[in-house]
């Protein structure tokens, strides 16, 4: 395993020759697990290898739609993974020690793009052009995938804004995390006007694309996927899965960046609906405990369609877990 110092040291060394490399370097260390030795392999955050974004990312061309909503009772989020690579997998990690249990989606080259932990925590994130984040430096680097420290550590939206407020996570560079959780909280961490913000929604409904919000002015949305969705939402009575499905359809992708897969979350069952490759009329559901219950494993995602009223994997489809980093080429996510 590589030490994150070795990489921040080196990063440094090459800065004045290359700003984009060094950008990249310190991204991956942080939101891929790339730490101190020091730190548990049990299940933990540094489970999974990284993720990696694309510098060439816009707003308008690739990225993924969020949803996170809370009315009458109901807590629901959604999302659309959007990337033209459908070889995708999702990850189930049991509760152990410390750590929560969580299901996580992504792919097989970079398995941790967005899940659910056993609390009715949500979290996934939106890919940015560099938002220029720099470094507390009265604040130590985040050790371990972000993601996955959020999931495997966190039960709220307060306990990740205690985790961002208390440490420097270079993945605020090139991207911004929406959170929700069973309590109907949600909001967005971004970085945008010269400082982290926790961006949070005066509405019973908060959406998630790839903009800072807080840069927004008068309310202008650079993105015809924010906008699509805040159309469906501000005109809807009721809060329901056929609602946060609707704007998932309405808002997906095709060509370079083909939505893959689009998930449902009931955050308070602990229920997840899964769609794929923007296939609305076939759904496979999970809950959650009853998932972890079968203990760590990996499995293709398309898998659970091939038999959908058969919604399990099976030893020919799953897929081992690994430590570790994995250099592959560079592909825009979120």
């Amino acid at each position: 395993m590589l030490n994150f110092r070795r990489i921040l040291k080196h990063s440094i060394r090459i800065m004045r020759r290359s700003p984009i490399l060094c950008l990249g370097l310190l991204l991956i260390a942080s939101v891929s697990g790339l730490a101190d030795p020091a730190q548990p392999n049990d299940g933990g955050p540094d489970l999974e290898i990284p993720i990696r974004i694309d510098p060439r990312i816009s707003s308008g061309t690739y990225g993924c739609t969020i949803v996170m909503a809370a009315l009458k009772g109901f807590v629901l989020a959604g999302n659309n993974e959007d990337r033209n690579h459908p070889q995708t997998i999702v990850t189930f990690i049991p509760a152990k020690d410390k750590y929560y249990g969580r299901i996580v989606f992504g792919y097989d080259d970079a398995p941790v793009q967005g899940g659910m932990n056993d609390q009715g925590l949500f979290v996934d994130g939106n890919a940015l052009a560099p938002t220029g984040w720099k470094p507390d430096p009265n604040k130590p680097m985040i050790a371990g995938n972000i993601m996955m420290v959020m999931l495997a550590t966190c039960a709220t939206c307060e306990d990740v804004k205690a985790v961002f407020e208390k440490s420097n996570v270079p993945g605020l560079g090139q991207a911004r995390f929406p959170v929700a959780d069973r309590s109907g909280a949600s909001m967005v961490v971004e970085y945008g006007q010269g400082r982290v913000q926790f961006v949070r929604s005066d509405s019973w409904y908060q959406i998630a694309t790839n903009f800072v919000m807080s840069n927004v002015k008068d309310g202008n949305y650079p993105c015809w996927r924010y906008r699509t969705a805040d159309r469906i939402l501000s005109g809807a009575k009721e809060l329901s899965v056929d609602i946060i499905r609707d704007v998932l359809e309405k808002t997906h992708q095709e060509d370079n960046s083909l939505t893959v897969y689009s998930n449902i979350y009931d955050l308070k069952k602990g229920t997840v609906y899964i769609y794929n490759l923007r296939n609305f009329d076939e759904v496979v559901v999970m809950d959650l405990a009853e998932e972890l219950k079968k203990g760590q494993r990996r499995i293709e995602l398309p898998s659970l369609f091939k038999h959908a009223q058969e919604a399990v994997s099976t030893p020919e489809n799953e897929i081992p877990l690994f430590r570790g980093c994995a250099a592959r080429r560079p592909h825009p996510i979120f």
